[in-house]
């Protein structure tokens, strides 16, 4: 009995070590993820995806190599920093308002897992280098590593009190070299990106999840002469929609973009503006190559899923606004690129999806449970072919100023303070030239959108109310002088209180 009962342990023993070689085994197959956020980039913005007049060969190969979501979106802003809440529902999967942060003056922490935190509890090394705008209490919870951490918006004070926009000493058991180089933040983030992937095998052979976060294109619009001399100004073609004003004063036009370009806006500058933007990407695009090759030199590349993407877009002069305060698709939509196994090559399809997703997608690709906190749904099903779209109606606001919902052929944009509406037909008019909501039959587009609308605010916590817009989305605004906070429209409306 006893020499039984001890092959039986031993048979088990033996079982249980092959069981843990297996476990082993899996846990260096997981994935790794790449994933490269812009800030600011508009969806038109990519040679190989329609725009002629731009270089972009690096994310031309990205295009070629993987799928394209044409239609992914940013929820909306409660703030004029529309990156702050973008990044935020971003990192913690959630909608718009119930990802646990609030405006400045609020709470800038949020008690929800994040992306990057619960990576790190199902053993990922997680990395950051970039802009984050999240804060660093979340920072600290989401990453192992981090260098040249741009805190965006926050700019930190060094030892003896000399201002700089990295956090180089950041990071838990990683020495980092902490001198300040003089170069442009596109550089300084890819040698950061190249920094980790080189070093990489020497710390563990966990799998990673690496979150590069570009400030370009975002003004200040810099980069090499040699990238700006590519595009002079008088070569640029100005787009379709370009206007020197917008048709009305949508409620917030004197805001800290709109305010970086004279009113009324003008052809030469315009130009300026755009041929300063092209050049941007161009070198963030060489930039994003550097991090490529590396990725492939590592023998990493083909476990390594690469995500490419960019907060929310940017108007550049298009409908005369400068800024992304609006509700446009050139402000509200966002390009997003996806290359990794199983991911079909050289293909498109339309998303229809928000932002928050990557949260819940790369956790699924990865074999981890999602919180039960993340709202966002998994485009997973997309990726596979099992759907062309994710949602039929997409919702987007701007503050107290601006609401939208959008199918996948009509734009309903309300503007609260002004008890106004316009109407778009996005298949016939895709640069939203031409409001329809005064022709006949769209009463009822507009009354099924307006029903829908209803619906999305619930679904994204959207705290406001037709017929008082200030006083029931007050709490979330931000805590400033109350002429600039409620702005234009409100003065001339005389709204008290």
């Amino acid at each position: 009995v006893k020499r039984c009962l001890s092959r039986l342990g031993s048979a088990l023993t033996m079982a249980g070590v092959a069981g843990l070689l297996a476990t082993s085994a899996i846990a260096k197959e997981q994935p790794n993820f790449l994933v490269i956020i812009a800030d600011d980039q508009s969806i038109d913005t990519i040679h190989s995806l329609g725009n002629s007049r731009i270089s972009t060969p690096n994310l031309d190969k990205l295009v070629e190599k993987g799928t394209t979501f044409t239609h992914v979106f940013n929820q909306g802003s409660w703030s004029g920093a529309v990156c702050a809440p973008s990044r935020q529902m971003i990192n913690t999967g959630r909608n718009l308002h119930f990802t646990g942060f609030a405006p400045k003056g609020g709470n800038s922490q949020t008690k929800h897992p994040l992306w990057g935190e619960t990576f790190r509890d199902n053993g990922y090394e997680t990395f950051i280098t970039g802009k984050w705008h999240v804060g660093q209490g979340a920072l600290k919870r989401s990453f192992d590593i981090g260098r040249a951490v741009h805190e965006g918006g926050m700019p930190r004070i060094a030892k003896g009190g000399q201002w700089k926009p990295w956090l180089t000493e950041f990071g838990e058991g990683v020495e980092w070299n902490t001198e300040q180089k003089n170069q442009h933040t596109s550089e300084a983030f890819a040698d950061a990106a190249i920094a980790y992937l080189n070093t990489k095998d020497k710390r563990n052979e966990k799998p990673f999840l690496m979150y590069v976060g570009f400030t370009a294109p975002h003004d200040p619009r810099q980069s090499p002469q040699s990238y700006v001399d590519k595009y002079p100004p008088e070569s640029v073609m100005l787009p379709p929609n370009y206007m020197d004003m917008h048709p009305f004063d949508d409620g917030d036009y004197n805001n800290r973009d709109e305010a970086l370009m004279t009113f009324p806006r003008t052809k030469h500058q315009t130009k300026e503006f755009i041929a300063e933007y092209y050049a941007m990407i161009e070198h963030m695009d060489a930039e994003i190559g550097r991090i490529l090759d590396t990725l492939e030199a590592s023998g990493k590349a083909d476990n390594t899923y690469v995500i490419f993407t960019a907060d929310h877009g940017l108007a550049v002069g298009k409908h005369g606004l400068a800024g992304k305060q609006n509700q446009y698709e050139h402000s509200i939509r966002a390009p997003f690129i996806m290359v990794g196994k199983n991911v079909p090559a050289n293909t498109k399809v339309k998303g229809m999806f928000y932002l928050n997703s990557l949260f819940p997608t790369t956790a699924e690709l990865a074999g981890i449970k999602a919180p039960e906190s993340v709202q966002a749904e998994s485009i997973v099903p997309l990726i596979e072919g099992e759907k062309e779209v994710m949602y039929d109606t997409i919702y987007g606001s701007y503050r107290h100023f601006q609401r939208m919902a959008r199918n996948q052929r009509y734009k309903m944009i309300y503007f609260p303070m002004l008890k106004k509406t316009v109407l778009f037909d996005l298949l016939n008019d895709p640069w939203e030239l031409n409001d329809i909501s005064k022709q006949p039959g769209s009463d009822a587009i507009i009354a099924k959108l307006s029903a829908k609308l209803e619906e999305l605010k619930v679904m994204t916590g959207d705290p406001l109310q037709n017929d008082d817009p200030i006083g029931s989305y007050k709490p979330f605004m931000l805590r400033v002088d109350k002429k600039k906070q409620y702005g234009s429209v409100e003065a001339k409306l005389k709204v008290k209180g």
